[in-house]
């Protein structure tokens, strides 16, 4: 379902639709699940700084159409008991990390592409197309979006887990990237059902490659690349718009789908998003949006706060990372002469970076984006609340905030009549570390939560110790698959490694609760970060791991202890 409206016609169509399905023995979908529910007696958060404490929400054909106090249940209506239940706007990221199709776009890999004599990298693309590779503002993410289906649905479930119900896709790589597009996190929908609104933005980051990679190579060369782009593209509209008036007598401009792409942008239509790596990229970003006139904002690197004044002054709106630096590896004294001041300061300043820019008066969003496991959100939003960040400003952080940098505003963010029926439903307070989500609405359709068992014999009491190496064993039906494990690390800090058939790859996270151990395996191939736990019974541990539709048991030895010595 996308963003429509209510009345006659579409009430006709719809009773249309049910009798053909009737009729022809349609299989289930979307549209025969319950268009009307409504959540009675809970409390509910409209916006951030509002609360009504024994409210009604109705929501019917994918928009909420009540919500209130002394609401009216209408009697085809699927109820929901709101007792205990605590109702939220649904969450939304301003730059979601959903996989695309290949894009076709991608910046020059090392020793990839012929350069020039002027020492760009000449393209092998098709087309009429930019002659610098980190350039193709013509890419539009919604033409590399697939349907949540399949293995994707695991990817965009932990999503709706933490509350989300929507997100910006964009392009990711190159130095004019492309435009992005808001979707829905709705399973099993069509691309042009996902998208909430397309075009939203374009995306610019200062990324250069290294010697031998192709023009530019540097930070001076990417930023006079955003210029010379800007520039000829003004340019090419002026002449474009004089040649459509009276084409008698002047040359015809080149086809230039690059230039064209940015008509919108340098005429301040649309806006830019920068895509900073340093706090002084927010600086640059904005001297090069002051130059051509560009309405802006900026990815944050998340060390920002270290010049908050200087980023204040430039009245940008951040998009700041929820991610936190690694804690510093201070173990020995070899890992620790590598350790600068800046890193440990960056490492323990992380939680109060929020509350330091919004003391400083610049506004922000709240982003997942380079989050190693989506399970470090809610306790990372926790440590910026400890520090002083409100919790109102958090909860605007993640819906008003974004629903405004992203132009959707009127249709999302907010629990208000009229607006998309995208709703998170929790049994406590959002952002309290022992609430969990009991209910998604995404567009009007019901996720319900399955409340996560622990594994056989889990036990967060228990006292084990995870490090060493381990021999461990995927039992697939027909087959086992034998990998190799390292866990590190002292206290509560643990790292590790892992054997897989792309060779060996660091765990992007690693925590022990009891005897409880979850590893986070990095994205590949198209698939999102994989989460795996397995309970530790001395020397041994056992678990299941999802492969597709498949569940695997999962089993392991330790061949050698924390000491090194062998078992």
């Amino acid at each position: 379902m996308g963003i429509r409206s209510v009345g006659v016609k579409r009430s006709a169509l719809v009773a249309l639709f049910f009798v053909f399905a009737v009729a022809s023995g349609a299989p289930s979908s979307h549209a025969e699940r319950p268009l009307v529910f409504a959540i009675e007696g809970a409390r509910i958060i409209p916006a951030p700084g509002q609360e009504i404490v024994d409210g009604t929400v109705v929501i019917r054909d994918g928009l909420i159409v009540a919500v209130g106090s002394g609401v009216t249940i209408p009697s085809d209506a699927v109820v929901i008991e709101g007792e205990g239940l605590w109702v939220y706007a649904g969450l939304i990221d301003p730059l979601l990390d959903l996989a695309l199709e290949s894009a076709g776009q991608a910046s020059p890999a090392p020793g990839g592409g012929r350069l020039s004599r002027g020492g760009a990298a000449e393209s092998a693309r098709p087309g009429a197309v930019h002659p610098l590779t980190r350039v193709h503002p013509e890419d539009r993410a919604v033409d590399h979006l697939l349907p949540i289906s399949g293995d994707r649905k695991r990817q965009v479930e932990r999503y709706r887990e933490l509350g989300f119900t929507a997100g910006l896709v964009a392009p990711r790589s190159g130095i004019f990237r492309g435009s992005s597009s808001v979707v829905l996190l709705q399973d099993d929908s069509s691309v042009a059902e996902m998208v909430v609104a397309d075009n939203i933005a374009q995306h610019l980051a200062f990324e250069r490659g290294r010697f031998g990679e192709g023009y530019p190579t540097s930070l001076m060369g990417a930023v006079a690349t955003q210029r010379q782009v800007l520039l000829d593209a003004q340019r090419h509209a002026v002449w474009a718009e004089r040649y459509e008036a009276d084409p008698r007598g002047m040359q015809r401009p080149d086809s230039a789908p690059s230039f064209e792409a940015l008509a919108e942008l340098i005429s301040g239509d649309q806006p830019a998003i920068f895509h900073a790596t340093s706090p002084y990229d927010v600086v640059l970003a904005d001297r090069v949006a002051d130059e051509f006139g560009l309405r802006a904002f900026v990815v944050a690197s998340g060390h920002e706060w270290e010049i908050a004044d200087q980023v204040a002054a430039t009245d940008r709106a951040l998009i700041l990372p929820i991610a936190f630096p690694k804690k510093p590896q201070v173990g020995d004294d070899d890992e620790t002469l590598d350790v600068t001041i800046k890193d440990m300061r960056r490492y323990l300043e992380a939680p109060s970076a929020a509350v330091q820019l919004h003391e400083a008066g610049v506004v922000f969003a709240l982003t997942t984006d380079g989050m190693s496991t989506l399970t470090d959100f809610t306790k990372n939003i926790g440590k910026m609340i400890e520090a002083g960040l409100s919790e109102d400003s958090a909860l605007a952080a993640l819906t008003t905030v974004p629903a405004g940098m992203l132009g959707i505003e009127r249709v999302a963010g907010t629990l208000e009549t009229g607006k998309i029926a995208n709703l998170a439903v929790f049994d406590g307070p959002i952002f309290d570390q022992d609430t969990t989500t009991r209910r998604v609405f995404v567009d009007g359709v019901e996720y319900e939560m399955e409340e996560k068992k622990r594994p056989q014999g889990g036990d967060p009491e228990a006292v084990v110790d995870p490090r060493g190496e381990w021999a461990v064993v995927f039992d697939l039906p027909g087959r086992s698959i034998d990998r190799h494990w390292n866990i590190e690390g002292e206290g509560v800090s643990f790292s590790g490694t892992a054997e897989t058939r792309s060779g060996t790859v660091s765990f992007e996270d690693v925590s022990l609760e009891g005897n409880m151990l979850t590893v986070v395996f990095p994205a590949e191939g198209g698939r999102g970060a994989m989460e795996l736990t397995v309970v530790i019974t001395g020397d041994n541990f056992e678990g299941s791991a999802e492969f597709g539709p498949r569940t695997v048991a999962v089993t392991g030895t330790r061949t050698s202890s924390p000491e090194g010595g062998a078992q």
